[in-house]
């Protein structure tokens, strides 16, 4: 497990590239586009912790983190899970950044395969 935080993984993985196509889907600058990396990872991983504790939640999101680990279909159910806390998280980043939940959707769309690589790296160190 790393000892760096999450969001920093994740700006790392999504590389300049990405962080300027993030940039103009928010119509934003650099600075704006890391906060909201480190606003939405933040969101993405309350939304799932909250999930986690409904019933059917966590083996849920176990049953994800594992083929994700195992290799066994790759990132996929990890990034479909993650996919349905994107609603709640725009909602959560939108009220913090003011930037509208139908730009941040989008975004949102592009960090999610990375957030979830990201985790799955993780969980297999």
């Amino acid at each position: 497990m790393s000892d760096r935080p999450l969001k920093d993984e994740v700006l790392e993985q999504l590389g300049d590239d990405r962080l300027q196509e993030i940039a103009g889907l928010l119509g934003s600058d650099a600075d704006d586009v890391r906060r909201f990396v480190g606003d939405s990872v933040a969101s993405l991983t309350g939304v799932l912790t909250d999930e986690s504790i409904t019933p059917g939640g966590t083996a849920e999101l176990c049953q994800a983190m594992e083929q994700a680990t195992a290799g066994r279909s790759g990132d996929g159910p990890l990034i479909a899970l993650l996919g349905k806390a994107a609603g709640p998280a725009a909602l959560a980043v939108s009220e913090k950044s003011g930037l509208p939940v139908s730009a941040l959707t989008g975004a949102l769309d592009a960090i999610i395969p990375v957030v979830a690589s990201v985790l799955a790296d993780r969980a297999r160190t």
